[in-house]
């Protein structure tokens, strides 16, 4: 069972609800890292084999973006 924080943006828990539990383990690592620096968003890459999560610049603190890079 994924265990959220408290102090995660309600986008990014939104995002995580909408997600299988293997995915949003691996993004929750992402969101924690981004709610620590408090600067960036999540961008969410669609690739062939798999989907990849991580801090972006072109992405306001907060938000999660799915597209591909």
């Amino acid at each position: 069972m994924l265990t959220v924080p408290e102090n995660l943006p309600p986008a990014y828990i939104a995002f995580l609800e909408a997600q299988d539990e293997d995915f949003a383990e691996t993004v929750l690592m992402v969101m924690k890292q981004s709610v620590a620096e408090g600067k960036y968003g999540i961008l969410v890459s669609d690739h062939t084999v798999d989907r990849q999560a991580e801090l972006s610049q072109e992405v306001p603190f907060g938000e999660v973006v799915e597209g591909t890079r």
